[in-house]
């Protein structure tokens, strides 16, 4: 890790990431906590604004991987983080789902240009051989955020209410630009470029002609379409099965936080040992058997344990190598594309399970959509882990 931080541009990117991080999650969870509890929320409702936040990945991402391959990536972060500053404090004046999904929606709009900006900038300023260590970290850096956020929005609610939170959120964007605008960054223009549609195409095609790039995409999606809209579940399930308040909710997103640091620590460790394959595809199986532990043993503590830090800690594992995976197996004049149209897939794929988890629920309760859940994801899992999947992730490197 100490190799990482003596990048002195990755350094700054990390400074200005963890506390645009904190205030993220300070807003997520303060949003969370307003739907659910202050405004006593459904399921539906809470699906409405985490579906707002998917349906730009989907409708713009691919589009806009094309010009973040042709911009100035440290520009355009900028750029994106001072926008995302001004918009997050029209939070302050919402008074309904449907605004706060609207505010939800821009800001998950322009941030579809910061994430693949950053995704390809990675292995820019990194060398190859650090990017498993450099991702893991940035990993357990942002899972800190995960920890700290319910930490310091809970106080903040309760003494000083939601105004200060949104507030707080966009100072983050404010200062993140800052330390983004101190890095020693050269940008290499592109010589040839064709129309921006044609641009897309042969970013379709790159995906397809990869065969590890297209396995890891559509492994991801089929994972979140059948587990993306468990995040709607866990809100219901803390309040109204395990009968937990503001306090239990802040607990289960605390652990969470701590098992994917603890995960991306030992990723760190295990990196060299066990291939990066290997290691994202049993990542998806401790996953799934940690939310089968959750529909069959619901109780406070297996939801603080199993599903806050053991899930924590497997998604943790899996992260940096997955994202390792990807930055080795693209080209560099193709990153921006393919992180953006990466992206696109998996978030369809996390909007169709979000909206049909939040209606299943409603008619099935949450207990048997969990179970099904977790079944299929295991079964997944274990039918790759003993195929070639394992192989072909790792030939991209």
């Amino acid at each position: 890790m100490g190799i990482v931080l003596k990048n002195r541009n990755f350094l700054k990117l990390w400074i200005g990431q963890i506390v645009s991080n904190i205030g993220d999650e300070v807003a997520f969870f303060g949003l969370g906590v307003l739907v659910v509890f202050s405004w006593k929320g459904t399921a539906l409702d809470l699906s409405i604004v985490m579906a707002s936040s998917s349906l730009p990945v989907l409708l713009f991402g691919p589009f806009v991987g094309v010009f973040v391959d042709r911009w100035n990536k440290q520009l355009t972060m900028i750029a994106a983080d001072l926008i995302r500053a001004f918009l997050a404090l029209f939070f302050i004046f919402c008074t309904s789902v449907i605004q706060l999904a609207i505010v939800v929606f821009l800001l998950a709009t322009v941030s579809r240009f910061f994430y693949p900006a950053r995704a390809s900038i990675i292995p820019e300023i990194m060398k190859e051989e650090n990017l498993v260590e450099a991702n893991s970290f940035s990993q357990m850096t942002y899972m800190l955020s995960v920890i700290l956020g319910p930490v310091i929005a809970t106080p903040m609610i309760y003494i000083l209410g939601y105004t200060w939170i949104f507030i707080f959120d966009s100072s983050s964007y404010v200062f993140s630009a800052i330390m983004i605008s101190l890095m020693i960054y050269e940008h290499k223009a592109r010589k040839e470029m064709k129309k921006p549609l044609e641009e897309l195409i042969d970013g379709l095609k790159y995906i397809w002609n990869n065969p590890t790039v297209r396995l890891l995409i559509l492994i991801f999606s089929i994972v979140m379409l059948f587990v993306g809209g468990l995040n709607v579940a866990f809100s219901i399930y803390i309040r109204d099965v395990v009968h937990m308040g503001v306090g239990g909710y802040g607990a289960l997103e605390v652990l969470f936080g701590i098992g994917t640091v603890v995960g991306s620590i030992s990723t760190g460790f295990l990196a060299g040992r066990f291939s990066p394959g290997k290691m994202v595809l049993t990542g998806i199986l401790g996953i799934g058997i940690m939310i089968l532990i959750l529909g069959i043993l619901p109780t406070p503590w297996v939801a603080l344990i199993f599903g806050g830090f053991m899930i924590g800690y497997f998604v943790g594992y899996l992260n940096a190598p997955a994202t390792a995976i990807f930055q080795k197996a693209i080209k560099e004049e193709f990153r921006g594309r393919v992180f953006s149209a990466q992206g696109a897939i998996i978030q369809g794929a996390t909007l169709i399970s979000i909206v049909v988890i939040g209606l299943l629920i409603n008619y099935f309760g949450i207990i048997p959509i969990i179970l099904f859940s977790s079944s299929v994801l295991i079964f997944l899992s274990i039918a790759l882990i003993f195929s070639k999947a394992s192989k072909v992730l790792n030939e991209g490197e």
